[in-house]
């Protein structure tokens, strides 16, 4: 009897909505009492009743004013039903309330957002469709709703309100990277638009408050997927955002491996906005330079970190001078610093090379190649000479790779001949050294040039003279010649000074192991002068060649 008199009702119902849907006026009695009759049957105690009214409240929705706060919180009830059917019918029900009323989409909006939080899949699903029909109908409201939820807030929240918020988010920011990403895109295309506008400028302000997980979210799923960060329009602003909170971290005196972590993370993510062209290398290799290239920054890595920093500044610069199409003072200036600075790349790679792993000896072999590269460059556009220091650190880390090869020479040896002509490069710095000295000699015989520039031509330094038995002057042997004729057996031509301090060191030139390398390091010049003595191959530059024969 009780489903007799259900249906009854639903039948008389039914019979007013239509007639009254059909009158020929908006505003007629009629119509009326059948829009309140339908706020009263989201009250019903039977769900078949409340369903109805779910579906057809929109009808008259725009012809009571009055009515409209009424019938708004009868569809919000029937979200909030014991019955699961029930509540995904009061979804639909909000959809169509916004169709039919745009003004009501970003509280609609909200009330939805706030469902996503359901432990029932199949009614999670039916949010997430009323969401994006929200979208449909007004994406820079529904995207400053969804944004809002993603912002920390500046206020404190308790325990359970934080928690609450932390698990919205969460829910917000997997809707956007999955569910919504394909009409974010469709609505910010063109860029420029105020849903792009309004997206960008809020996701930014979140991640200068949220930590890793939630940033890695929105940069690489949301941020990076725009089409505004195809054209490095908006890339400066994201990138410097992530680059200050790196730089909190690395300005801290602590050694913490955690926090470090953090920083390169960060950087890490940096580095991806370059290399998916959202924004140009240059700002990126201007805060590489400034604050990882000192020696007690890269320190505090460990070693295989540092390995992954020298990287990044190295491909920082690569990406500058490619970006460029001519080479700018700005590029010529950031090229000269990183050269400046690769004494220290090259000291901190050369101490992490003795660790066996395959990848980080992989890594300090391609990065003392770029960086070669990057001194050949510099040496070739400005007419530079090659510093002494900076030769003897080269001539170090072959000495370090040349010890390390026998492990895995296969290895090695395929690493340095694919590495940017690594040989190639060591070779043309090689005698770039040999011309070093004629050129310094003939500077110093000449008279100073007006107007010259002390940055652009290195003053060289007074050559020491010595008298020879005849009387003659004769110039002391440079620290290269002295170092190449280590292994020789006479000293003739040498200074007295020299000659004292080789009597103090062990006579390690007629040692009865002529393989075994010398305890002083050989420059670049001292290595292949030593060779040509000796007959042996102490290089590994000139075993691979001979292995390649």
């Amino acid at each position: 009897m009780a489903s007799s008199s259900v249906h009854e009702q639903l039948k008389h119902v039914r019979i007013m909505v239509e007639r009254a849907a059909r009158g020929p006026s908006t505003a007629g009695r009629a119509r009326r009492e059948a829009f309140q009759e339908l706020i009263a049957l989201t009250h019903s105690s039977h769900p078949l009743l409340k369903s109805y009214a779910a579906g057809h409240i929109h009808v008259f929705f725009n012809d009571f004013p009055d009515l409209e706060e009424d019938a708004i919180n009868a569809v919000y009830d029937l979200c909030e039903d014991q019955d699961s059917k029930v509540r995904m019918d009061g979804y639909h029900a909000v959809t169509q309330v916004s169709s039919v009323q745009h003004k009501w989409v970003k509280r609609n909006a909200d009330v939805l957002v706030q469902l996503l939080q359901s432990d029932e899949p199949e009614e999670v699903a039916v949010v997430k469709v009323a969401l994006l029909k929200h979208l449909d109908l007004d994406p820079p409201v529904t995207l400053g709703v969804l944004c809002d939820q993603i912002v920390p807030p500046e206020e404190d929240l308790d325990d359970d309100e934080r928690q609450t918020r932390e698990r919205l988010r969460s829910l917000v920011l997997s809707f956007l990277a999955t569910d919504a990403i394909g009409a974010i895109q469709k609505y910010t295309d063109p860029p420029g638009s105020e849903a792009e506008h309004i997206l960008v400028t809020q996701l930014i302000l979140a991640i200068t408050k949220l930590d890793t997980g939630e940033v890695d979210t929105i940069v690489k799923n949301i941020l990076l997927r725009l089409p505004c960060y195809r054209d490095n329009s908006r890339g400066d602003d994201l990138l410097q955002v992530i680059l200050d909170k790196a730089s909190a971290l690395l300005q801290t005196r602590s050694n913490d491996p955690v926090q470090l972590k953090v920083a390169l993370h960060y950087l890490s993510v940096a580095q991806m906005t370059v290399d998916l062209h959202a924004t140009p290398a240059v700002k990126l290799l201007k805060f590489y330079i400034g604050s990882l290239t000192r020696k007690l920054v890269l320190q505090k890595f460990l070693p295989d970190d540092r390995i992954r920093v020298i990287s990044w500044i190295v491909d920082a610069l690569s990406v500058s001078e490619r970006q460029t199409a001519t080479q700018t003072q700005q590029i010529a200036q950031l090229r000269r610093q990183v050269v400046d600075a690769s004494s220290i790349l090259l000291e901190v790679s050369r101490h992490v090379s003795t660790i066996s792993t395959v990848l980080s000896r992989a890594g300090t072999i391609r990065l003392q190649a770029c960086i070669l590269h990057a001194i050949k460059t510099r040496k070739e556009l400005e007419n530079w000479i090659l510093p002494t220091y900076l030769i003897t650190s080269i001539s170090k880390f072959l000495q370090v790779l040349s010890r390390g090869q026998t492990q895995d020479a296969s290895e090695i040896h395929g690493l340095i001949r694919t590495s940017h002509h690594f040989a190639t490069l060591v070779d043309q710095l090689r005698h770039s050294n040999d011309m070093a000295s004629d050129r310094n000699a003939a500077i110093s015989t000449s008279p100073k040039r007006s107007g010259s520039s002390s940055e652009d031509v290195p003053r060289p330094k007074r050559v020491k003279m010595n008298m020879n038995p005849r009387g003659q002057d004769v110039p002391t042997p440079s620290l290269l010649s002295r170092i190449a004729d280590a292994g020789d057996a006479s000293s003739g031509g040498h200074s007295e000074r020299t000659g004292k301090r080789r009597k103090k060191r062990p006579e390690k030139e007629h040692s009865p192991e002529p393989d075994r390398h010398p305890s002083i390091g050989y420059s670049i010049k001292g290595a292949a002068s030593a060779q040509r003595n000796s007959g042996t191959e102490s290089s590994l530059l000139d075993r691979m060649r001979r292995g390649d024969r």
